[in-house]
């Protein structure tokens, strides 16, 4: 019998296992006790596989930390150690994030999946948490400014009139420095860097090198309040269900969104289309693919504008559905999503009846039309169909602009 009472009510890591003592699962909670219990009471509201693995469950160990970077670092550390069975996502390697750390004179962070990884890095992970890694890098880049990009431009760039860029020639003492802390930290050695801070700023001060200690006691202070509390990053989900699970509650919450506007019993692919451009040479436009309840790679598609050769981002989307639309060796989508609003959808409604949405970013505004009306309406922030679309979204602007990057080096 499982001893929920006796959980404690503190943040941090909660580790599953089956009657062989093997590690099944590895989660992390803002209060251990209640998140745990969540997954015993309510059964009914589990997906298929979180019930799966909640019938394996035969013992629970908890590890408690004092902030939401600890528990993300130790999560990553414990997933990477033991690979447990129900962290699924861990087989998807399109689908965990790791930061990395390039070896070269002025390293580079910045995160990647595991297919592609660099050669020669540091690497740090799996994170099972996207948003809460990006939202770590933004939180240390604030207080260790460091470089993302491979080439920067002789100029200040914009990161670095934000104080988040260290600039094209940074000070390479200083800026190795910062990397080696940042190391630290995503090393799990909290205290370690908090001592060496201190120690620090008591040597620039006793040097009277004012400047520097005044530096180094604002690192301090930032680093100390980012590991004394838990709000201090974005905040967890409280979805406990495991991610195949959440990614069908996703399709049957878009299914249900859109049933009143459309002919559709059930979702098993759609696609995402975005275009990207730059100047009057390079026009592309890529077509990203959900389905069987995940992200396809290998149905993915790229198109290079061939029929105008100006800015408009309406004609090229119509032009590369038709394309697209001209393969019956590729299965039809159930739905068609693409970026933007009224004018791209219209330009797309003239070539297909299939069930069309646009997704418009500055308020991320469902529009689509239906019987000839224009209708335009917001999913919840936290609605698992709306982080569902925008992934999708993100990803075909991501896979468009490295394919327009990439035939910009082959006609350079």
């Amino acid at each position: 019998m499982l001893d929920l009472k006796n959980l404690p009510n503190s943040p941090g890591v909660y580790i599953y296992k089956n009657r062989a003592g093997e590690i099944i699962y590895v989660g992390k909670a803002i209060n251990l006790k209640k998140r745990v219990s969540q997954y015993f009471l309510g059964r009914d509201a589990l997906g298929p596989k979180t019930q799966s693995l909640v019938s394996q469950i035969d013992s629970i160990e908890t590890h408690v930390v004092g902030s939401e970077i600890e528990a993300l670092i130790l999560e990553s550390s414990l997933i990477k150690k033991y690979i447990p069975k129900y962290n699924s996502l861990l087989k998807d390697n399109r689908s965990y994030l790791y930061i990395c750390i390039t070896k070269e004179k002025n390293p580079r962070i910045f995160t990647a999946h595991f297919s592609r990884l660099p050669s020669q890095a540091d690497i740090f992970g799996p994170f099972p948490n996207s948003s809460a890694v990006h939202s770590l890098l933004k939180t240390l880049r604030k207080i260790f400014p460091f470089k993302s990009q491979e080439r920067h431009p002789p100029r200040p760039c914009l990161y670095c009139h934000l104080g988040l860029c260290p600039g094209p020639n940074p000070n390479p003492v200083v800026y190795r420095q910062n990397i080696q802390k940042i190391k630290k930290i995503l090393n799990g050695k909290f205290t370690s860097l908090l001592s060496s801070l201190s120690r620090e700023m008591k040597q620039a001060s006793k040097k009277q090198d004012y400047e520097s200690a005044l530096q180094l006691r604002r690192q301090l202070d930032a680093l100390t309040y980012i590991t004394s509390g838990w709000y201090n990053l974005k905040s967890m989900s409280e979805n406990i269900n495991l991610s195949d699970d959440k990614n069908s509650q996703a399709i049957n919450e878009l299914e249900t969104v859109l049933k009143p506007y459309f002919d559709i019993n059930q979702i098993k692919r759609f696609e995402v289309y975005d275009i990207s451009q730059l100047g009057n040479k390079y026009f592309v436009g890529a077509m990203v693919v959900w389905q069987h309840g995940h992200i396809d790679k290998s149905q993915y598609r790229k198109f290079k504008i061939k029929s105008k050769q100006i800015a408009d981002d309406q004609f090229m989307l119509r032009e590369v559905v038709s394309r697209r639309l001209r393969h019956p060796e590729w299965p039809l989508p159930d739905l068609i999503v693409v970026d933007g609003g009224k004018a791209q959808v219209s330009s797309v409604t003239t070539i297909t009846d299939i069930p069309l949405i646009g997704l418009a970013k500055k308020f991320e505004t469902i529009v689509l039309r239906h019987k000839n009306r224009w209708l335009e309406f917001n999913l919840p922030h936290n609605s698992s169909a709306l982080l569902l679309l925008e992934n999708l979204r993100n990803e075909a602007h991501r896979f468009a602009n490295a394919y327009r990057k990439q035939l910009m080096q082959s006609f350079s």
